[in-house]
Parts: structure tokens; sequence; C-alpha cells
């Protein structure tokens, strides 16, 4: 495996690599609230409303407030609109998926009686905690460097025999690096014909894929004033990515070249465990307040991975290397997080929901065994992330048999001293009708969130904004029973 450097290392969101690093903690520990349609329409405020599958990847206490078994699926629509600007040249890259966000069964004991444990429940089921959808596109017009600059400084002080098979070694057999030299201190150093840029760029960086989480939650109440749950959680994931890169001499300035191609594919698969424990109290009929706790997720994570690079010149000849198909088992730990929830209800017709979390991501780590010992990657991590406090707020106006939705969540920045501006807003609206039997619900979000990328090495590249405009449909369906 490719170890990453400190000194390569760069400090914000960057054209990906097949080195497992900081980035790929962050991606894990990330989540949008959101399974149902009613906790999407509610912008995920849901830790102490409880009686919704969604609230119990929250706070499981929420499970004690259910008073009869449910069944529900919640099928969602995802639209991605990612725009991009570097050097005032802008493209749009747009993805859509369709999935099962949520889907679960709970089941009631009711003890028949009216004072004490009057319940206790169980519920099995799936909630989805993040969704990788994203489609990357970038075209530059560089005149300055390439990405050969960077593969430069890869290759320094390394043999031709020594060099990283998927990547550095592509471009040496390209005649991308050429001529090796000697430096005034005898480090062995390469040559470029893109060195000096002159090139355009495009990138094509296609991501999908998801993180699930299988819910196992316990729950009761105690006389409808408090109530207590804890549950554990399977979470599995998938991840891809497709990543098309080029550079072509447009204006004929480099001698005998035209173009070069570098494909890279990726695929991530994986499972874990956490666990959460929960209790919500009622003080008063209009007041509820409820705390959570859930452990690092534990995962279990494999990559596989391969690229391939393509030289063009002008004369019409083709050169071409692929990688072979590497192959990386390693784990990831995850942050601890706490939420603290409140759920107001006036007059019994508006409910107002607020939830805020805190997590730390610098807590995010890194293992493998004695296969790799992650020594850079994890010191990185301390340096480079911060804890971060999420908020989400809900109301839920209730005109029976009808409700109708709003929410806002803002979920924090996770990087030291704002190297980059990685919170994001996430807007929610919904309507549902409910009966004793059957509930139906719609919900849509709006989600914004802006970054820089770089797509390679930030010492040599202007970075790349991007704006990702994220949308969500829900449809929920359930039955009472």
């Amino acid at each position: 495996m490719k170890k990453l450097s400190i000194l390569l290392s760069i400090m914000l969101i960057s054209a990906w690599s097949y080195s497992q690093n900081d980035d790929d903690v962050l991606r894990y520990s990330r989540y949008q609230i959101g399974g149902t349609a009613r906790s999407i329409g509610l912008g995920g405020a849901i830790g102490s409303m409880g009686a919704d599958f969604a609230s119990l990847a929250v706070n499981p206490a929420g499970i004690g407030l259910y008073k009869k078994s449910e069944i529900s699926i919640s099928p969602t629509f995802y639209y991605s609109n990612l725009n991009s600007d570097i050097n005032s040249n802008k493209d749009n890259g747009i993805k859509d998926n369709f999935n099962l966000n949520s889907y679960g069964l709970v089941l009631v004991n009711d003890m028949q009686t009216s004072k004490g444990w009057k319940a206790f429940q169980f519920a099995i089921g799936v909630n989805r905690l993040n969704n990788y959808n994203h489609n990357i596109k970038i075209n530059n017009e560089n005149r300055d460097n390439s990405l050969m600059n960077d593969y430069q400084l890869q290759a320094y002080g390394n043999h031709p025999e020594d060099l990283d098979p998927f990547s550095t070694d592509l471009a040496w057999y390209n005649y991308l690096l050429e001529d090796t030299i000697r430096t005034g201190d005898g480090i062995l150093a390469y040559t470029s014909p893109l060195s000096n840029g002159g090139v355009q760029q495009v990138l094509k960086n296609t991501k999908w894929g998801s993180s699930n989480e299988l819910e196992l939650t316990f729950g009761s109440s105690f006389n409808d004033i408090f109530y207590i749950g804890g549950g554990i959680g399977f979470p599995f994931v998938r991840y891809f990515e497709q990543y098309e890169y080029s550079e072509t001499d447009v204006a004929d300035t480099i001698n005998s070249f035209h173009s070069f191609y570098l494909d890279k594919k990726l695929e991530t698969y994986g499972n874990g465990v956490n666990f959460k424990l929960g209790f919500i109290i009622r003080p008063t009929g209009f007041l509820r307040i409820g705390v959570s706790y859930q452990s690092p997720t534990w995962l279990n994570l494999t990559d596989e991975y391969n690229s391939k690079m393509t030289r063009y010149d002008d004369n019409g000849t083709k050169s071409s290397k692929s990688s072979p198909n590497g192959i990386f088992d390693y784990k990831i730990t995850t942050p601890m997080k706490v939420t603290a929830s409140t759920t107001l209800t006036l007059a019994s017709f508006l409910m107002i929901n607020a939830d805020i979390d805190y997590l730390n991501y610098s807590n995010g780590r890194l293992s493998a065994g004695k296969a790799y010992d992650f020594y850079d990657e994890n010191a990185l991590l301390r340096d480079k992330y911060k804890s971060a406090i999420n908020i989400r707020a809900g109301a839920e106006v209730r005109l029976r048999p009808m409700s109708l939705r709003v929410g806002l969540s803002r979920y924090g920045n996770p990087y030291i001293d704002n190297i980059n501006d990685g919170h994001y807003w996430v807007a929610g609206a919904g309507l549902g009708y409910r009966n004793r039997n059957f509930f139906f619900d719609i919900g849509a979000s709006y989600s914004l969130r802006n970054e820089d990328y770089y797509m390679y090495n930030s010492q040599i590249i202007d970075p790349t904004a991007l704006t990702y405009n994220d949308y969500r449909v829900t449809i929920s369906a359930g039955f009472k029973f």
C-alpha cells in the first residue's frame, strides 16, 4: 500500500488517491438525519419526538413512545446538482438515485397495566445514514502546471523500479515522467514534458453508494413519564468512485505530445457495529427532554482499486499501461456522539423539536494491524479536525388527520481553524396523513454545502470551489396493528 506522507498530505479536500487517509474517516463519520418522510420534513429534529423509526437512530428511548406495533417503508428519490469553479472556468455535474431510505418493524408488548412499566418495545429495520451520490466535473485551462508536477514530487528520490504501480510508474511507462537526473545532493529526480503546464485539464469524478444501518432497539416507558431505550447498530457501507482525468495540449505547444488519460476505479465495502443508549423525561404534559449516547462505530472495510494511463501523440501513436488490481483491508473508528433533545407541545396542535449533537472528529482513527500503522494519517487527523456541533430544529402543525411540517438543520464544520468550509445546511418541509391504523407522509429537503477541492497537490494547483445542491423527496407509508 502506498504510504501517504505528511509532506504530500494536503490540508483540504483533495482529488482521490488509493491511500486510506483522513478523508475516509470523515466520510464515514458524517451523517445526515432523515430516514423517514416525517423526519426529513422536520429537518431531522426528532431526538425526543419518538414514535418514528428514524428517531431510533438518534435516541433509542423514542421507541418507548410507541403505543401500537407498526411496520413502515420509506422510498426516496435523491438528486444532486454540483457546480464547480476554478479560475472562472465553470462546470456542472448531475447525479440521481432511487433508494429505500428507511424500512422497519416495531413490536409493542402492552403490559395491560395503568401504572409502572406499561409496555415493552422491540424494533428491527434499516435507516440510511449517508448518500454518496455526486458527480464532480471540472474543466480548467492550466498554463502553469500539470498533474505531472505532483508526480515529479511523488517520484523524487525513487528509482524507476520503485515507482508507485498505480500512479508514477504509469507516467514513467508513458514517458510523461522522463529522464532521471541527479540533484546536487545526489538524489534521483525526474523531468516531464508537461512540467510547465499549457494543458486543458478535464476531470469527471463520479461517486455513488451509501452508508446504512441495521437497527436493533429495545425500550420501555414508566408511567408515561420516563422512557428508556438501548440499541445495537450494524452499519454497512458500499462506496464507489470512478475517476476520469485528462490533459490535452490544445494549443499544440508541447513537442510531439497530444494528450493523456488517467482512469481510476475504487470500490469500498464493509460493515461494523456501534451501541446506543438514551432516555427521555416528560416532566409535564407539554415538555419532553432527551439525552442519548452513541458509541464510536467500529468499521471493517476493504478497498479494491486499479488504474490505467494512456498517452496519445501528435502523430497518432498510442501507449498505455494498467496497474495491478489492488486490495487492502483496514479498520476505521469513528468518534462517539452525544445528543440532547427537547420537544415542546403547545395547545395540542403545535409541536416544536430541537436537537443538538456533539462529536469530535479528531478522535477518528485508522488501523490495519501489522499490515500498516497509519501513524502519519492519524497524526494528520488530530491536526486537521476538531469537535463540532450539529443543530436541528423543526415544527409540526397538527390539523387532524393532516399535519404540516418544516425544519432546518446546520451541521458543524469539522475542520480546525476553518481550513475548509465544512459546515452545511439542510432545509426540510412535508405533510402527512394519520389515522388509527395507517399513516402516509411526504417530505422534501434541500441541502447546501461548499468546499474547496484540489485536483492534486494544493501547493501546486489552485482550489476548485464546489457547491453541492442536494435534493431529497421521501414518501413513507405505514400500518399500525
